[in-house]
């Protein structure tokens, strides 16, 4: 059965990476460089996981929450990993709170997030 993911990063080279790292024969890796992205793929695509970054360009420096928000909210059965460079204990607990299944501090390595994905039934 094949599977989906979105990626979410404002970077377009870990997008790159992520998705030549993901995407297989049984995978599609869909990439979304903003929060309007996301939506819009969120809207016309069902993913098994979302991987998403905590910081876009927005203003806030915490639109990977509002887009864990969004997908808990309009697409529950899609799994959440969210990645930052800009840990701390209290954004890990906001993200737990709100629905992520993992999350990471950058960098994070390929074989990190296959494990996460295999442990959420995506693979």
């Amino acid at each position: 059965m094949s599977q989906r993911i979105l990626i979410v990063d404002d970077e377009a080279a870990i997008l790159m990476a992520f998705k030549k790292l993901l995407q297989t024969k049984d995978i599609t890796v869909d990439t979304a460089e903003t929060m309007g992205e996301a939506e819009d793929l969120l809207k016309k695509n069902i993913y098994n996981a979302a991987i998403v970054d905590l910081r876009l360009t927005g203003v806030t420096g915490e639109e990977g929450l509002e887009i864990i928000k969004y997908i808990k909210e309009y697409c529950a059965q899609t799994h959440v990993i969210l990645v930052t460079g800009y840990g701390s204990p209290k954004v890990m607990e906001k993200a737990q709170v709100l629905g992520a299944a993992f999350y990471f501090e950058k960098p994070v390595s390929g074989d990190t997030l296959r494990n996460a994905l295999k442990s959420l039934g995506v693979e």
